[in-house]
């Protein structure tokens, strides 16, 4: 980065009075150094691979996001270091794998020693001389980080807070326990206890906006929530904005001001994370009776049986759940509803970033925190190893650097991001410095941006994915690894089980490998790729 004084970063005016002055001299303006760029980063909550060029279901509508792959690079192979929110995010901010942090399930950034002594992502913007600006989901217990958004006069920069509505009000509660009252008799249709309890969870609901919980047609309910008020619905067209929405317009006005200083701004949208709520348009773009369920074979998880328990009961209960009472195109119609809405609030970002005077000088990240699965493998959840829940989308537009269009097929993580956004930006490498010390796990895919192809760069070459499993009886939970090559996906659980998977052959992972003996030298060579990524023997 340019500095003016020791320690102070280069104001984007003192840029400009440079280059001027230097002009007056004699001195080319090319031989400035160019003003640093901005970023704008962008992230969904539990977007799977339902967009538009990425091969995930084929009826997903995401022009938007379309749009910024055509002007960037698509890494096709980028995968969560932890497939459930809450880890996954900590990885992503603070460029940590979770086994190295210990944030490995729903853990504060603070409970561990390793992160609560280290800068995460927009702090280290922010040490360095950036103004950041944030909306919606980011870091996900945003109590934790209220205090870097902070301004020296006390206002925040933190535009729209976390929230998951709206929610159906019951009377009583607006939040993830009510479940839509049009959809309660699916309680009914499950009578085993602990299921039952699950499917109380209001997170199994959605539908559209005008289905409005209220009186006569539903007795007790009294329209929608969200940041703990009522939100006015009449009609699609007169209403009050959804959470997202609002997200979107805090982002518009940030990229529409005038900045003094190169900006961070992070916009985390909330959708398609569940309850399903949105206008009734978005659902009308999918046709129940057209839905198309996804690839799907029946005895998919006879070879892996063994291990199964390993894994959130949760997901497999829940896919029981909307396919025994006739609901799963429902659903995926109601998922592919909220994504086509989220890819809306992302064009909203993207078009005031077009028509601002930043356009050529911002970096755009766009990505989600993990995948999901939609019914394939009997699983309606995340939090697996199995690739609907790792795989995300990550596309990157680096301006003078990054190919247009272009795709990259090398496994690459979350991690990475970290250090690709300080590579780019010109920031101190290791933000830890003066605190934990510990440089960042990921390495920076600036290599892959400039030739996506053949790039060469020094990191691994399987991406590396923790994800937890159901409770030991003994306390604490179970602690599932994966690493995904360019061919093959290598899983080792924690009673010993393996998965071995051939994406050149078995792009669903329908067969697991991992008994053949044909195979055994690649599962040999894999097994030590992971073992050695999480620092074990055997």
């Amino acid at each position: 980065m340019y500095f003016n004084a020791p320690g102070a970063p280069l104001t984007r005016r003192a840029f400009l009075g440079a280059a001027a002055s230097a002009a007056a001299a004699g001195v080319s303006c090319s031989r400035a150094q160019a003003a640093p760029p901005n970023v704008l980063f962008i992230i969904c909550d539990d977007l799977n691979d339902s967009v538009e060029g990425m091969g995930g279901h084929p009826q997903a509508r995401t022009p938007n996001i379309h749009r910024l792959m055509s002007r960037a690079v698509q890494f096709t192979n980028g995968h969560s270091a932890n497939p459930i929110c809450a880890p996954a995010r900590a990885a992503l901010f603070s460029g940590m794998y979770p086994h190295h942090s210990g944030v490995l399930d729903f853990k504060p950034f603070a409970s561990s020693e390793l992160l609560k002594n280290s800068v995460s992502l927009f702090e280290h913007f922010k040490n360095s001389g950036y103004d950041i600006y944030g909306a919606g989901k980011l870091y996900h217990y945003e109590k934790e980080f209220e205090h870097i958004w902070q301004n020296p006069d006390g206002s925040s920069n933190l535009g729209v807070r976390i929230d998951y509505g709206p929610f159906p009000f019951n009377g009583k509660d607006a939040n993830m326990t009510v479940v839509h009252p049009s959809l309660k008799y699916i309680e009914d249709l499950i009578t085993d206890h602990e299921i039952k309890m699950w499917t109380a969870r209001g997170e199994h609901s959605f539908g559209p906006l005008e289905d409005v919980p209220s009186e006569p047609k539903y007795p007790g309910w009294h329209g929608w929530r969200a940041f703990g008020k009522e939100l006015r619905y009449k009609s699609d067209a007169d209403r009050d904005r959804l959470p997202d929405e609002l997200s979107a317009e805090y982002a518009a006005q940030v990229l529409s001001r005038e900045h003094e200083k190169p900006f961070m701004l992070g916009v985390g949208f909330l959708r398609p994370h569940t309850p399903l709520y949105v206008p009734q348009k978005y659902f009308d773009m999918f046709p129940v009776n057209e839905v198309q369920l996804p690839p799907y074979k029946p005895d998919d998880l006879d070879d892996c049986q063994e291990f199964v328990k390993l894994i959130l009961q949760y997901g497999f209960e829940r896919h029981d759940l909307y396919n025994n009472a006739g609901l799963w195109k429902r659903f995926i119609q109601a998922y592919l509803a909220a994504v086509a809405f989220a890819d809306e609030q992302v064009g909203r970002v993207l078009d005031a970033l077009e028509k601002s005077p930043y356009a050529d000088n911002t970096i755009v990240v766009f990505t989600s925190d993990h995948g999901w699965h939609m019914g394939e493998k009997n699983y309606n959840f995340k939090c697996t190893n199995w690739e609907e829940s790792t795989r995300v989308p990550l596309v990157i537009a680096a301006p003078g650097v990054s190919r247009k269009g272009a795709a990259c097929d090398h496994p690459v993580s979350h991690v990475d991001i970290y250090p690709t956004l300080v590579d780019l930006c010109g920031l101190p490498v290791n933000p830890n410095i003066g605190k934990s010390g510990v440089p960042l796990d990921g390495t920076s895919m600036r290599p892959f941006l400039k030739d996506p192809a053949n790039g060469k760069w020094n990191g691994p070459d399987a991406a590396l994915t923790v994800a937890f499993g159901e409770p030991k009886s003994e306390g604490g939970m179970y602690h599932n690894y994966t690493v995904r090559g360019r061919r093959w996906r290598y899983t080792l659980y924690e009673n010993g089980a393996e998965e071995l998977y051939d994406h050149d052959n078995d792009p669903n992972e329908w067969t697991n490998l991992a008994k053949q003996p044909q195979y055994a030298t690649t599962k040999l060579e894999y097994r030590q790729k992971l073992l050695t990524r999480i620092g074990r023997d055997s």
